[in-house]
């Protein structure tokens, strides 16, 4: 199934032009005025995955309504946060501070419906009447209102509990930098924690004091990296209160 004729096809169809930007090699698509830079990796991997065409309608749809989210009707500092992405973009995001060596904190807004996470710009936050400062102070608000709405569970394996947050975020990942993470979790799993982010949306943590479990882990992180529609890394993270830091890295199949 070759994906990029189907999405070159489907914008055809509603009338979208494009063209491939020379620089990256992404297709460049004009919406509204705007010309959008648009990569369609995820997309391929998404369909190979599990061979849904209907994936490139919806991509255009998303698309499209990412247009317009600089719409004021449809932003709202509710839906503002941080949100966990690999920082080897070619474009990098207008609000970012690094993690890792290979993570990046980013400033997003996540649809009203949850299916379109958009990365903050300096026009977005115009909108809304914010300073960079107090739209990060907002994004790690939502973040904890998101973490004490969220259910805390885990697998006892070998003595050590093997946690996992049940969200309807869907980047969970990025629930690590909660500043509540502490109240939530340390009666569950323990404080200080470890933890591996190998996809958006899934998240492993378990107690520092178990240290060495960190290998049974790890064929697991390097799987889910591998298949993921949105990577974020193989690397190993100790969380305190005081930091998150990665302590260690996977080697990764490719």
């Amino acid at each position: 199934m070759n994906v990029r004729v189907l999405f070159e096809n489907e914008l055809r169809k509603r009338g979208l032009h494009f063209s491939i930007d020379a620089e990256s090699g992404r297709h460049a698509v004009e919406i509204g005025g705007g010309r959008n830079l648009v990569s369609i990796e995820n997309l391929q991997r998404d369909i190979e995955s599990d061979g849904d065409a209907g994936r490139v309608s919806r991509f255009v749809d998303a698309i499209e309504a990412s247009s317009n989210i600089s719409d004021a009707t449809l932003l709202s500092t509710e839906r503002l946060y941080w949100c966990l992405e690999p920082n080897d973009y070619e474009e990098r995001a207008d609000f970012h501070i690094a993690i890792s060596d290979r993570v990046d904190r980013v400033l997003v807004h996540l649809s009203a419906d949850g299916d379109l996470i958009t990365w903050v710009t300096p026009g977005m936050l115009k909108t809304l009447a914010l300073s960079e400062s107090e739209a990060g102070a907002m994004a790690f608000t939502n973040l904890s209102r998101e973490l004490s709405e969220a259910t805390v569970e885990f697998q006892e394996i070998d003595g050590v509990k093997l946690g996992f947050i049940s969200t309807s975020l869907p980047f969970k990942t990025a629930l690590i930098l909660a500043p509540n993470l502490r109240a939530v979790v340390e009666s569950v799993l323990g404080w200080p924690l470890m933890g591996i982010t190998p996809d958006r949306d899934f998240l492993y943590l378990w107690a520092t004091q178990h240290e060495d479990f960190v290998q049974r882990v790890g064929s697991v992180a390097v799987r889910e990296y591998s298949k993921a529609s949105y990577p974020i890394s193989t690397e190993v993270y100790e969380i305190t209160e005081q930091r998150i830091r990665a302590v260690g890295e996977f080697a990764r199949d490719n």
